[in-house]
């Protein structure tokens, strides 16, 4: 076995003494990130619910009322069903005649998603997790600062046709809502956030009245 010379030898002993101090420093200061036994955290769930919630508060619809309309929802990710119910809830709650039936509708109703999802962008001053040289031990984040900005954004844009013609009858602006978590971490100990998702739920019943 080759033996390790006096530069080595130093080498060894600094690292070793400075993943000992690190892991002492983080062990009072463990903080669980992330965490979800779901596919979505309830953070995002949510994010997407009130960015939902507060694009459908934009959609002025008072026009199609005492109309008899069937109602299709696309999108391009698989909240689409989730985003279908929650729709046909809000609008049935504004006193719009949604039927089962397609064939007795006088609106079909076209709902392109056009925005609906999660986006993340992360800032960190300090020294992101690694595994150490040598000892191959690894190193916990050290963050002098950083940040943790989630915003969840929806977009929607409804389209009108005459049912038994097919013909176009009307289009909405594009309507859209917002939702942000942000995360943020100051000298490795200090952990706050700031977030608009405990507001009030937006009810937009009497608006469209």
């Amino acid at each position: 076995m080759r033996k390790l010379n006096l530069i080595e030898s130093v080498k060894v002993l600094t690292t070793a003494t400075a993943v000992i101090f690190v892991a002492a420093l983080m062990a009072g200061c463990s903080v669980s990130r992330g965490v979800t036994l779901t596919k979505r955290s309830s953070v995002e769930q949510r994010l997407l619910v009130r960015s939902l919630e507060r694009a459908l508060a934009q959609m002025d619809t008072k026009n199609l009322k005492d109309k008899l309309l069937a109602l299709d929802v696309y999108g391009l990710t698989e909240d689409r069903e989730f985003a279908r119910e929650f729709l046909l809830a809000r609008l049935r709650e504004r006193a719009l005649r949604i039927v089962s039936d397609k064939k007795s509708a006088e609106l079909e109703l076209k709902v392109f998603l056009t925005a609906l999802g999660v986006d993340r962008a992360e800032r960190l001053v300090g020294i992101p997790a690694l595994v150490a040289p040598v000892l191959d031990v690894p190193v916990p984040e050290l963050a002098l600062f950083k940040s943790s900005k989630n915003r969840g954004h929806t977009e929607i844009q409804l389209y009108a046709f005459d049912k038994s013609a097919g013909t176009f009858v009307a289009k909405s602006a594009p309507a859209t809502g917002k939702a942000h978590y942000d995360s943020y971490t100051l000298l490795i100990f200090i952990h706050f956030n700031l977030n608009d998702l405990d507001e009030p739920a937006i009810n937009d019943t009497e608006r469209q009245r």
